[in-house]
């Protein structure tokens, strides 16, 4: 019996977390308010969580990937997941007084997080401001998915693991502090999951801000103890800033970043991290440690100072700045009412073009020119010219395969490349009357980059009017590309 790697790894990091859950939960029920080690404690923690979050990534990916929902639709069914999940952790433990317990109410945990609450209208208003359509479908869709990840985190990094590190290393405000700060750390790093998909420069800056931020929702939580108040704003964050991005395929991506970008990027997230952290410094103060009470008025006058600097659109001097964000809109067409689906399925693919001399009312044949296109040993598309053996090697990673769509008058070659996403890059329009033998003709093609969430399949269209890519998603969604053009068929 032949047993992959995926699903050794799979069974031996379960057996592995069954053995940790139960080593925490056997020796921690009965030790809470009592001295353990702390740092072997945070470590089994740790494990536990980044196991868990391996695990649920691939069974949950896995039951969505069969499911037919709106652009959030898989990912909602992982934090559903995560939610249920980290509900039963949270039982096991006997932590279910997170539900009922409330130091203050609702409201007095969002005012406490001030900082938050604005940078979260800031998004929201930008947002609102950049949408240029709105589908209530994925609207509903992102909000609900934006509940579940405001649950699932907050219960996993505040109900259950900064609770469980309060309750045995919370003897002064010192070990208070420390204990609220490793579950931020956690909290923080879960995002290095994302550099699957995101480049690691990327990764490090989400991870820095997500400590940060989960320092403020720890302290709020502390001094609260109402776990709905974090809920809220962590959702509300989460929408504020994926709200702008609703009507795009795959939400914006990043490319490697220049020098001058990277430094910008680091100060910037640099005093947006300072913000969280004063932030939390502030709710800090107001807890009673020790009946002391801190004068507060200098963090407010920092915290004003640095929400004016964020305010300045400093990126307007960044050299290439703009390019450094991709964002891939679409537009929605309703005009391909009868058109017919081709998949193709290539190995190589030959173009040829004819060049003719049409003087004297005659059509004189001069010469065939033809290229291959194929994919190397090394997973690179080739397009070679077969006469002078000059050949274009293309260096996208990740192929998948490529196709060649042919209309009356010209072809169009398309490579797919995926990595969790996929990729079309799609040439322009190669007329089949400009073909000709030299090296330059080959090197002129030039490609546009359309990134989509996960493809099921592409392939082309053809109706009365021409023939154009098509794409269809995981979700089933169906794209096509005209004139460079991305539009989903409604």
């Amino acid at each position: 019996v032949k047993i992959n790697k995926l699903t050794f790894i799979v069974s031996f990091l379960f057996v592995v977390n069954i053995l940790l859950l139960y080593n925490l939960y056997s020796r921690g029920i009965d030790m809470k308010g009592k001295k353990r080690n702390f740092l072997i404690y945070f470590l089994e923690m740790l494990i536990v969580f980044t196991i868990i979050d391996f695990l649920m990534s691939i069974v949950a990916g896995g039951v969505a990937s069969s499911s037919l929902f709106y652009k959030y639709g898989r990912d909602l069914i992982v934090e559903i997941f995560y939610s249920l999940t980290i509900l039963i952790v949270m039982l096991l433990f006997k932590n279910s007084y997170v539900f009922t317990e409330k130091k203050e109410k609702f409201l007095s945990g969002i005012i406490l997080a001030v900082p938050m609450v604005i940078v979260s209208l800031y998004n929201f208003a930008y947002s609102i401001f950049s949408l240029e359509s709105f589908n209530i479908a994925s609207f509903i869709n992102m909000v609900i998915f934006c509940i579940f990840v405001g649950i699932a985190e907050e219960f996993l990094c505040r109900g259950w693991l900064q609770n469980e590190f309060l309750e045995r290393f919370s003897n002064n405000k010192k070990e208070i502090i420390i204990s609220i700060l490793l579950s931020s750390f956690i909290f923080g790093f879960m995002h290095i999951v994302n550099i699957s998909f995101q480049t690691t420069f990327e990764t490090i800056i989400q991870i820095i801000n997500a400590t940060a931020l989960g320092f403020l929702l720890g302290s709020v939580y502390y001094k609260t103890k109402n776990i709905w108040s974090v809920i809220f704003l962590h959702a509300f964050y989460d929408f504020s800033i994926m709200l702008g991005e609703i009507n795009m395929v795959k939400d914006c991506t990043y490319t490697n970043p220049t020098l001058t970008i990277s430094i910008f990027e680091s100060v910037g997230i640099v005093i947006v991290s300072l913000l969280w952290v004063l932030g939390a410094i502030f709710v800090l103060n107001k807890c009673d440690f020790n009946n002391r009470k801190t004068n507060n008025s200098f963090l407010i006058i920092v915290m004003g100072f640095i929400f004016i600097l964020l305010l300045i659109p400093f990126n307007r001097f960044i050299p290439n700045y703009n390019e450094y964000k991709v964002c891939y809109k679409y537009n929605e067409i309703n005009e391909f009412d009868n058109y017919i689906e081709h998949y193709p399925i290539k190995k190589n693919y030959e173009i040829k073009g004819i060049k003719e001399d049409t003087s004297n009312d005659k059509i004189l044949k001069i010469k065939e020119y033809k290229y291959n296109i194929y994919k190397n040993n090394n997973n690179k598309i080739v397009i070679k010219n077969i006469s002078t053996n000059y050949e274009r090697v293309m260096n996208y990673k990740d192929v998948l395969g490529f196709e060649v769509f042919e209309s009356n008058a010209s072809f169009n070659i398309v490579i797919w490349t995926s990595k969790n996403e996929s990729t079309l890059y799609v040439s322009n329009s190669i007329i089949k009357d400009n073909i000709n033998d030299e090296n330059a003709f080959i090197d002129n093609i030039s490609f546009d980059e359309f990134v989509f969430p996960e493809l099921d399949r592409i392939g082309y269209i053809d109706n009365k009017d021409d023939t154009y890519t098509y794409a269809v998603s995981k979700n089933k969604d169906k794209f096509v590309i005209i004139n460079n053009e991305l539009y989903i068929i409604k």
